[in-house]
């Protein structure tokens, strides 16, 4: 049984508000704060859904590993099959036959949505399309994507090609964490190939709002789609919206998310990393007390139009004991309760941060071992919480 003792509960006077969501028209949508992790917007974001060209990220994840294992090189070269060549919708106009390098093949994806592209590379890596596909939705479930399945490389329609919008955020985010490099090619805005020169179509690179990324889509079946990330100072969202009627319609959503995300909140820095949060009672020390503090920032997304206050606490399983080591990891946290960022069931936002002791502090002899020891359990700077 683990006893857990609350110590010093206080208040921040920070204001915060429960702000409105966004009202979207998209079918299915979901904004992240990149910055802490939580999410701005969740609309149905777990239903498989026909992701059309975003599932295209799946593909070039897949392009992107191979690369990274030092299974091909960006000046390999694939040839271009009558399958390829033949595709229809979006196009790269590759020539049957020909030998493109994979550098091409890529930004041919990413900026001009090429399905032949695709194809290329799905046969150059799998020997078919088919083959590719089932590689596909195997390594997306190694990688978490859970509700997703691919038939193709390319988004094409098939009842049994899906995405969820939460197995799209989270892939985008991949991408740009571990394929830094590659990830850079999502913000160029036109590419020529064979002097055929095509724009990006992702609609916020031009609107001077941070964007740097990532995918359209589009079928009858699905509507009009974007899965795409933006920066502004510290701050970076990525978020996904489905199912629109037009590429104007899609414009607009995109625009209208990605300024109110950044208008709406503000991060607010409560505590740098390694600075002194309070003081806690250790036991058998030579001191009663023990600074502590938190192992990272304490950085907190709060809406700008403050009302409520900002509560926190620390929490720790199990008491202090001395010795303790500066740096030393508390079985414990912080936990933040801030107002919610948008209204929700359930009306209550934690947060929680690991701790660690912020001074070396030794054991005490005998007689300073009774009085810490009396003091704390006299003191009423904390108590028992609960146990479980």
């Amino acid at each position: 049984m683990t006893k857990i003792f609350i110590f010093s509960t206080f208040l921040l006077f920070i204001w915060s508000t429960v702000v409105q969501g966004f009202s979207t028209t998209a079918s299915t949508a979901l904004v992240i704060d990149n910055s802490t992790g939580e999410v701005l917007l969740s609309k149905d974001v777990d239903r498989p859904i026909p992701p059309a060209s975003m599932s295209k990220l799946m593909t070039l994840w897949m392009v992107f590993e191979s690369l990274e294992e030092g299974k091909l090189d960006l000046d390999d070269t694939f040839r271009v099959s009558r399958k390829a060549w033949k595709k229809g919708g979006s196009k790269m106009f590759l020539r049957e036959g020909a030998y493109v390098t994979v550098e091409n093949l890529i930004k041919g994806v990413i900026i001009q949505s090429g399905n032949d592209a695709c194809i290329v590379l799905a046969e150059g890596l799998a020997g078919t399309e088919e083959n590719f596909a089932e590689l596909m939705t195997i390594r997306a479930k190694e990688i978490g994507l859970s509700n997703s399945n691919f038939t193709n490389s390319t988004g094409w329609p098939d009842p049994k090609h899906k995405m969820s919008s939460k197995d799209l955020v989270t892939l985008a985010n991949k991408i740009r964490e571990e394929y830094p490099s590659y990830y850079k090619i999502f913000d160029d805005l036109e590419f020529t190939w064979d002097n055929i020169s095509q724009k990006n179509r992702n609609p916020l690179l031009l609107m001077n709002l941070g964007a740097d990324g990532l995918k359209t889509g589009y079928t009858e079946e699905a509507g009009y789609g974007l899965i795409a990330s933006a920066k502004q100072n510290e701050r970076r969202i990525t978020f996904v919206i489905t199912g629109l009627k037009s590429v104007g319609q899609r414009a607009r959503e995109a625009k209208g998310i990605t300024t109110w995300a950044f208008r709406k909140f503000s991060l607010k820095t409560f505590f740098e990393k390694s600075s002194i949060i309070l003081k806690v009672p250790v036991w058998r020390g030579e001191k009663e007390y023990v600074k502590i503090s938190a192992t990272k920032d304490v950085q907190i997304l709060l809406a700008n139009d403050a009302r409520e206050k900002t509560k926190m606490h620390i929490v720790l399983k199990q008491p202090l004991i001395a010795p303790l080591k500066k740096g030393q990891k508390i079985n414990g946290h912080l936990v933040v309760e801030p107002a919610p960022l948008v209204k929700t069931r359930e009306g209550k936002r934690q947060l929680f941060f690991p701790i660690e002791v912020s001074e070396d502090l030794g054991r005490g002899g005998l007689a300073n071992k009774l009085v810490t020891n009396l003091d704390v359990l006299k003191s009423n700077f904390f108590s028992l919480f609960g146990s479980n």
